[in-house]
């Protein structure tokens, strides 16, 4: 009942939300971010998040925000692409240790308006290969996301997305998407643009031992996203995906994102 009452007047339309600074409304909602990662019972944590999604969705909604605004509010992801038209906003609850709900907030400027969409995660829901789906109407691949990149070909710009999934407690996965949006902003999540030479794929799940660190990231100097190959050692006595000490990459070229095999890279390449 308590996260109830912190929201009480915040869900009355935009006039009770523009009446109030907004730096009181960032240190609300950090007030509640901090009060889920404080929270041990499960049923509470849910609500505090619950509580803290609602609050935030609707300060989305009725403000026009700077981009740095948020910046107070602990655990939650800020993305902004480099022409100003899109902000992904993500975040996590963790639930248990092998447990975590995803939530996210796509914004998207279109002329002078802009296009606020919540985000549904329907990962765990998608049956065959979620490799080659494409998502319409809210529905997304949840996961942290922390890197965003544009690209334009035949005159539609592409949002590619890079980031994390804890996905259990024995593997994690890094992540590769891909964002569109229609005439009208809404969002696409997932586009046949990865191809590595045999078929192409809507997006990219790289799933690897909890136990060991793994590198996906962009090298600018390279114009190239990078990662790690994976292989397949015992662990424990158990099978498991780990690292090896060779590079992969996927460079965007002819409107694809292209495999390229054992990458040299340098020091430079990463600064």
């Amino acid at each position: 009942m308590k996260y109830l009452y912190l929201i009480t007047g915040w869900l009355c339309g935009c006039l009770a939300v523009q009446a109030q600074a907004l730096e009181e409304r960032t240190a609300s909602l950090a007030m509640l971010m901090q009060q889920v990662a404080a929270e041990t019972d499960s049923a509470r944590k849910t609500a505090a998040m619950l509580a803290f999604a609602a609050a935030f969705e609707e300060t989305l909604r009725c403000e026009t925000i700077p981009d740095n605004a948020f910046d107070s509010i602990p655990y939650l992801g800020i993305l902004v692409s480099p022409d100003k038209k899109v902000r992904l906003f993500t975040w996590n609850l963790p639930l248990t240790a092998t447990q975590h709900r995803y939530f996210g907030i796509v914004q998207y400027r279109m002329n002078n308006a802009i296009q606020t969409t919540v985000l549904n995660d329907v990962k765990n829901s998608l049956a065959g290969r979620p490799e080659t789906v494409t998502l319409h109407n809210g529905q997304w691949f949840g996961a942290l996301y922390y890197d965003l990149l544009q690209n334009k070909t035949g005159g539609r710009v592409y949002y590619t997305l890079l980031g994390y999934d804890f996905h259990s407690g024995v593997t994690h996965r890094k992540l590769l998407d891909i964002l569109t949006f229609d005439e009208q902003g809404s969002p696409s999540f997932g586009a046949p643009l990865f191809d590595n030479g045999r078929w192409k794929a809507s997006r990219v799940m790289l799933e690897y031992s909890a136990e060991t660190p793994f590198y996906l990231t962009y090298l600018p100097r390279k114009k190239m996203i990078v990662f790690q190959r994976l292989e397949t050692v015992s662990l424990g006595g158990l099978p498991g995906r780990v690292p090896s000490g060779e590079f992969d990459g996927l460079q965007f070229n002819n409107g694809e994102w292209k495999l390229q095999k054992n990458i040299e890279l340098t020091s430079k390449d990463f600064r």
